[in-house]
């Protein structure tokens, strides 16, 4: 498990690089406890937005995960969202949630790559952006795309996760196989 708490060590130090707030071992409103659980607001100039971004990173160790677990991040996730938010604006009225579950495992199955590679879900004024980081092969699984909704944003999801995520399963994870996070 060495290298899961490297992952962890690694990710946190991205992630703070990336302005975000970082705290460990976060215990999520009626859900899982997250390993690292990261915050910002930031305006955007692309939509003349303001946007809270969050990540929740869960390290599944030995456990298997399935697409409801990443689910349940993203919900329990986006509550905590709006707990930490201090943005006094309207979901939807030039203010919206970025949350990307993170889920470490040992080996993904092949329906949990699919979910995570697969266009996100729609909400209202909020993001949801599901990546899978696969020990066994070192690479890192995210929608790749651009849909049409929300086009501009999916650029800074993808950013997070190459700046932050990617670098963290290289770093711990030595040899490992190119990402497809793209």
């Amino acid at each position: 498990m060495a290298a899961g708490s490297d992952f962890l060590t690694v990710a946190d130090t991205n992630l703070r690089d990336f302005g975000m707030r970082v705290s460990r071992r976060v215990e999520l409103p009626d859900g899982p406890v997250a390993d690292l659980f990261g915050s910002r607001t930031y305006f955007s100039w692309k939509g003349f937005v303001i946007l809270s971004q969050h990540v929740a990173v869960c390290d599944y160790g030995d456990r298997t995960a399935t697409p409801a677990d990443a689910q349940a991040l993203f919900a329990a996730a986006f509550r905590r969202a709006k707990k930490v938010n201090r943005v006094p604006l309207l979901r939807g009225m030039q203010f919206g949630y970025m949350v990307i579950p993170c889920l470490i495992v040992q080996s993904a199955d092949d329906a949990l790559v699919e979910y995570a590679e697969s266009r996100p879900r729609k909400h209202w004024s909020l993001f949801e952006f599901p990546v899978v980081v696969d020990r066994s092969s070192g690479r890192t699984h995210c929608y790749t795309e651009t849909a049409m909704w929300g086009a501009f944003f999916f650029s800074d999801m993808r950013a997070l996760v190459r700046r932050c995520i990617v670098p963290a399963i290289k770093r711990a994870e030595p040899g490992a196989a190119p990402d497809t996070a793209g």
